[in-house]
């Protein structure tokens, strides 16, 4: 069966500092990240059917490229009998999105019951007991928010430490709080955005797997960046002592450069970034 994507392009499954990511994503084209451990999806370029199930939805701003799937996605979900997903996207972005989905819906005659959640940066909600995601300010050309998920753990204050069970409930009784609460990153994505991220969302640096994007490559091109706003290869190499993270994911690349001269332009980085940086491209013996 032959791919609809273009030549060296498509699918791609990695695993990036114990994190499986799986999705799509070329510039213009098609955006989408499946990340199963916190069964959640980030943007929806198009919604694929094994993309159907994920009922938590992070959507960074209102391009086609990232967000057309929105109302095919939520039709999907009513035809399967599966409730609306929570969805996220950019405060202004809401209204329209919100009336996308109105419009869907009179067309197919149905009730999606899907609505848009708003996500203001600095905000934050617990997904699940040990796993929060907070709003992070985006840079773009269009309203954006970009996200960070963070492990919850409540660990013993250390003066309470060898205590017997009942005498740490006791304490719980009396109103002590015995326990402090620690935030491990586990994942950070801006979504599309230029250079300014990084000082408007200092957390990126420090989580363990930081997925972003890196549209251009090229000398000449990084004027072109900065007029669409967009990340440059360079963008990533003048900042090489500031990343933390374990694992960097770079993404969303241009269609004007072919594959071989993506991993080749990633070699020139700064050797304290070659070890952690990975492209979201298909593996060249995949290809």
């Amino acid at each position: 069966m032959a791919s609809d994507y273009p030549e060296g392009r498509g699918r791609v499954q990695i695993e990036a500092a114990g994190l499986e990511i799986d999705g799509v994503s070329i510039a213009g084209h098609e955006s989408f990240y499946k990340v199963p451990a916190f069964k959640c999806l980030l943007e929806f370029g198009r919604a694929p059917d094994d993309v159907v199930g994920y009922s938590t939805v992070c959507l960074t701003h209102g391009h086609l490229d990232h967000a057309a799937g929105l109302a095919h996605h939520a039709s999907r979900r009513r035809l399967t009998g599966l409730p609306a997903a929570r969805v996220f996207a950019p405060e202004e972005a809401v209204p329209d999105l919100e009336a996308w989905l109105a419009i869907s819906q009179r067309l197919e005659d149905v009730d999606y019951g899907a609505h848009v959640t708003p996500a203001v940066p600095g905000e934050r909600i617990m997904l699940r007991n040990d796993l929060e995601l907070k709003f992070l300010p985006g840079r773009h050309r269009v309203p954006t928010v970009g996200y960070l998920f963070s492990e919850i753990r409540h660990k013993l204050e250390q003066e309470f430490q060898g205590l017997e069970g009942a005498e740490i409930a006791e304490l719980r009784r009396s109103g002590r709080e015995v326990t402090r609460r620690e935030e491990i990153p586990l994942l950070g994505y801006p979504g599309d955005c230029g250079p300014e991220v990084f000082d408007a969302a200092p957390e990126l640096f420090r989580a363990r797997v930081l997925l972003i994007e890196c549209s251009f490559l090229a000398p000449e091109d990084r004027d072109r960046a900065r007029e669409y706003a967009h990340i440059h290869l360079d963008d990533i190499a003048e900042r090489a002592s500031f990343f933390e993270n374990e694992a960097i994911v770079l993404t969303h690349f241009s269609l004007r450069y072919r594959p071989e001269e993506i991993f080749e332009a990633l070699e020139s980085l700064p050797k304290s970034l070659t070890a952690k940086v990975t492209p979201f491209l298909p593996a060249p013996n995949a290809r």
